[in-house]
Parts: structure tokens; C-alpha cells; sequence
């Protein structure tokens, strides 16, 4: 198990509590700060082309409407990916995951990468893995879905590739043998408990939580002996982190 004092803080869809979360300049903030890795999401476009946003539809994070995979990416390249978050960041575009990936790598070249798959095709999935394959970014790659399947092709397609799931409760679709092919899992912070985290540690399976974004989140995870925390906030985080000597 990681020790508290190298604990890895892990940047949440990039620097979301002072940027639109995963858009570039989310992603520069997070890295130009310091966090260990950075988490995005994937989901496909109406003409088979990759891009990073959270949700499948477009309401809450663009002034746009409707399903991300029922538009083509010049469709999306119209709308505002910023003004909800602030209008200094009014016209802020959705990146593709190779300019979102880019970008990070320009900023620190050897950034870990936790790639999430949002869409449950495996056609999706496999255009993922292309992609990192050609770019030769796998050593550098966590992938991880709440969709089990998908996490069982990868884990047959690339078998050193490390894998995130998360608790059973928490699945798409639940499967018997989950816990057997993800080298780490996540749990909430308001549910992690100590005994859950010694559950996965018997099991070689690594711990993060999520979200940790203030002091008081912090001081209530520690104690757990999770590996890694997953942040909104490293702004907040990574100073707190610091003044203990955790850093």
C-alpha cells in the first residue's frame, strides 16, 4: 500500500472548482498545479470522432441540447463549453481526447492519465484503446468505466494495462467476477470506511476516493487508508497537503 506521505491526488475531470471541468484550460490549471494524474471522461460523436465531457447529453456543462453522441464534433465545436462555469470563459470548446491528451503532455510530458469510458459500446472502447496504443501512452494509463464489460476487453486485449472499477453497488452491470481484473477501485467519501479499504487491500486492489475538495473531507478520509484521492479542488487540496507534510 501507497504511504500517506506519497498519497496521489488525482485531478477530477481537471481544476473544475476554478475551470469548466474537462475542457484545456481545466486540464493546464490541474497540471501547471501539481496533481499526480488526471481523470477525463470519453464519449463518442455522430461521426465516430472522440471527445471529453462528463455527461451524455449536452444541458448542464453547454448551451447546447441533446445527446453528445447524436452530433457530429463541428456540431459541437459551436457550442459554449464555458459560460455556465464563468463568462470569462465564454466560447470554451469541447477538446477531442487527442487534443485534450496533448495538452496535458505539453504541460508535463509524463502525466498519468485516468481515461474514464462513459459510453457503454465496445466498437467506443476499442477506438479508445487504438488511439493510446498508437499514441504509445499505455504505460501511462489508467482506464476504468462502471461498465464491467468493457473493463473485461480491455483486461483480455492488453493484460498489464491498469484498470479502475468501482464497488459492486456502484456498477452498470454487475458482474461475479469483477474484482478480479481492476487493479484499484473508488469509493465515495461520504461511504468509505476503513474495513472497506482493508476488503480491497486483501485483495490487491487499490483505493481511491472521491471527492476530497475541503479540509474537513480530508480529515474524515485519512484515517481510512485509502491510496490516492481523487479532487475538484487541488487548489484547496494540495496546499492542505503540504502545510501537514503530506506532500
Amino acid at each position: 500500500m501507497m504511504s500517506v506521505k506519497k498519497l496521489q491526488v488525482i485531478g477530477h475531470r481537471g481544476l473544475p472548482s476554478l475551470y469548466p471541468e474537462n475542457t484545456i484550460p481545466s486540464f493546464v490549471a490541474a497540471a501547471q498545479l501539481g496533481v499526480d494524474a488526471i481523470e477525463f471522461d470519453v464519449h463518442p460523436t455522430r461521426d465516430g470522432q472522440l471527445v471529453v465531457t462528463h455527461d451524455a447529453t449536452l444541458e448542464r456543462c453547454s448551451n447546447g441540447h441533446g445527446r453528445v453522441r447524436d452530433m457530429s464534433l463541428a456540431e459541437l465545436r459551436e457550442l459554449d463549453f464555458g459560460s455556465w462555469k464563468n463568462s470569462a470563459f465564454a466560447d470554451t470548446r469541447i477538446p477531442t481526447l487527442e487534443e485534450a491528451i496533448e495538452a496535458i503532455l505539453a504541460v508535463r510530458s509524463d502525466m498519468f492519465l485516468l481515461v474514464e469510458l462513459k459510453d457503454t459500446s465496445e466498437d467506443v472502447a476499442l477506438q479508445v484503446l487504438d488511439y493510446l496504443r498508437r499514441r504509445e501512452l499505455l504505460s501511462q494509463v489508467m482506464a476504468l468505466s462502471f461498465h464491467t464489460r468493457l473493463m473485461k476487453l480491455y483486461r483480455e486485449l492488453e493484460p498489464t494495462l491498469p484498470l479502475q472499477g468501482f464497488p459492486d453497488r456502484y456498477l452498470k452491470e454487475p458482474l461475479p467476477d469483477a474484482y478480479d481484473i481492476i487493479n484499484k477501485t473508488c469509493i465515495w467519501t461520504h461511504e468509505i470506511t476503513a474495513e472497506e479499504v482493508a476488503f480491497f487491500h486483501a485483495r490487491d486492489i487499490a483505493v481511491d476516493v472521491c471527492p476530497v475538495d475541503n479540509a474537513e473531507a480530508l480529515d474524515k478520509v485519512l484515517p481510512c487508508g485509502m491510496d490516492s484521492i481523487t479532487t475538484n479542488a487541488a487548489n484547496v487540496i494540495l496546499p492542505i497537503l503540504k502545510q501537514r507534510g503530506l506532500r
